[in-house]
C-alpha cells in the first residue's frame, strides 16, 4: 500500500470516528428538549398504551405501543409537556380493551432522557 493510500485510509477512519462522536453527542443533548417515556405497568394488566401529547417540536403526536412486560421503554419518540397515556387490555389500543388513563407531565429538560409514567 502506498503512502498516499495509507494517509487516505487513516483520514477516512478518523472522519468516521469523529462523525460517530458527533452522532452520540446528539443523543445526550436530546434531554434538553423532551423526553422518552418509560411506562411502568403497576397493574400488570396493560397489553398496549396510547400516548398523546406534544413532541419535541411542539407538534401533536400520538402512538399506540405494545407493553409486553411490566416495564416498557418507548424509544425514538420524544415528548414534552402534558401527555395522556391510555391503558388497554388488548394489544391494539382498541376501545373494547380500554381500562383507564392518566395524565403525566414530561419536562422539556432533565438530567436523563426518560420520564416514567405509571398505570
Amino acid at each position: 500500500m502506498s503512502l498516499r493510500s495509507k494517509v487516505a485510509t487513516t483520514a477516512g477512519a478518523a472522519a468516521l470516528a469523529f462523525a460517530g462522536v458527533l452522532g452520540s453527542a446528539g443523543q445526550s443533548f436530546a434531554a434538553s428538549n423532551g423526553q422518552q417515556i418509560h411506562f411502568h405497568d403497576s397493574s400488570s394488566v396493560a397489553y398496549s398504551i396510547r400516548i398523546q401529547g406534544y413532541n419535541q417540536n411542539g407538534d401533536v403526536a400520538s402512538g399506540c405501543f405494545g407493553t409486553p412486560g411490566k416495564d416498557t421503554w418507548i424509544g425514538g419518540w420524544w415528548w414534552k409537556g402534558e401527555v395522556t397515556v391510555t391503558f388497554y387490555k388488548n394489544s391494539s389500543c382498541s376501545f373494547a380493551g380500554y381500562f383507564g388513563e392518566t395524565n403525566a407531565w414530561v419536562p422539556a429538560s432533565q438530567s436523563g432522557d426518560w420520564t416514567t409514567v405509571y398505570s
